[in-house]
């Protein structure tokens, strides 16, 4: 199954948010949001949609595709 592939970021991808360097708690990469123009119909950008766990509850951030790039957690 193929996944979704933005500017080097991949859906599943794990990281550790810079907000969260302390207690390394691990972030998923789980959908990108993708911001069109309504006058062109054009991509204008796109962002990154991030879960965490956070005492019992899943808790959403939208962090930098740079952030994720530099914090991913190596899979072997």
């Amino acid at each position: 199954m193929k996944t979704m592939k933005i500017k080097n970021v991949e859906i599943g991808d794990k990281f550790i948010n810079t907000t969260h360097r302390k207690s390394k708690r691990i972030s998923t990469v789980v959908d990108f949001i993708e911001r069109k123009s309504f006058v062109s119909g054009k991509i204008i950008d796109y962002e990154v949609v991030s879960q965490h766990e956070f005492m019992g509850q899943t808790l959403t951030s939208y962090p930098s595709f740079t952030t994720v790039v530099r914090n991913r957690i190596k899979q072997s």
